[in-house]
């Protein structure tokens, strides 16, 4: 008996399968990408409370006062106490000069020199997964001014706020941020994170770029040790989401605002004279 001949695939039914893969990866990737930014969200967020933690436990061994806000270059700017320093020559005694171009090394030297690397023993926390800084930074948080910084009044600057110098300061622990993801595009994230400085917590703009690498979101440790990741509107993701050089804008939607808003009442601020 003569064996009947394969039937191959005509061209017509290779297009209809291709066409049905295109399809379902076109609906199967979206998911994956969404997937696979969670898990890095979630790794984000744990290294917020490993840091905030090691923050809490400098404060517990230092009679209460909390670390610097600032990054340390061993001149011009910080102090020794700051939490994490500028890019530092390796095995040296100074800051690098060309801070875009530091090496891998040289920002982890900063970190190893910060008061908080003590609590932590690792420079991974340090980084959030998700960072896309244009100024290729390695760590990728910053702490607000507030915390033991330089700019407030109540130090002589002109920064419309008051420093907090000791954990047991600090109002509402669970609803103040200490530490947030920046977008310094200068090399690294240098010194604290501000809102606008002469209007503070009432500005009308902001001043020092936040990130919306998680989606459209950004990621928040507070001074209680737990960590959120906040959602922004879609006008605070086009005032951000190509950020590259410096500007100060204000929003103009109500959602915008409000965007604003949130960060500023989340501001670490000092207890008001008298409450317990």
């Amino acid at each position: 008996m003569r064996r009947r001949p394969e039937r191959a695939f005509t061209l017509i039914e290779l297009l209809v399968v291709i066409s049905v893969i295109a399809l379902l990866m076109a609906i199967l990737m979206p998911a994956l990408m969404r997937a696979r930014e969670a898990g890095k969200t979630v790794k984000c967020q744990a290294n917020l409370r490993t840091l905030t933690t090691a923050w809490q436990m400098y404060a517990s061994d230092n009679d209460d006062r909390i670390c610097g806000s600032w990054n340390y270059n061993g001149s011009s700017w910080g102090r020794r106490d700051d939490w994490a320093w500028a890019p530092w020559v390796v095995d040296g005694s100074s800051a690098v000069t060309d801070y875009f171009n530091a090496t891998r090394e040289e920002r982890y030297e900063g970190i190893r020199k910060g008061t908080l690397y003590p609590y932590t023993k690792s420079v991974a926390c340090y980084h959030c997964p998700s960072d896309q800084s244009v100024g290729k930074n390695f760590r990728s948080y910053s702490m607000p001014d507030s915390l033991n910084g330089w700019w407030s009044k109540d130090l002589g600057g002109a920064a419309n706020w008051r420093n907090v110098l000791r954990l047991t300061q600090l109002a509402q622990p669970a609803q103040m941020y200490v530490l947030l993801e920046e977008n310094d595009p200068r090399g690294y994230n240098i010194n604290a994170w501000v809102i606008d400085p002469t209007g503070g917590v009432d500005a009308a703009n902001w001043s020092d770029p936040i990130v919306v690498w998680h989606g459209a979101r950004s990621s928040f440790g507070f001074a209680d040790g737990h960590a959120e990741t906040w959602k922004w509107s879609i006008e605070t993701l086009q005032l951000f989401r190509e950020f590259t050089s410096w500007r100060q804008p204000t929003p103009q939607t109500p959602d915008g605002v409000a965007d604003l808003d949130r960060v500023q009442s989340s501001w670490p601020a000092p207890k008001k004279r008298g409450a317990n």
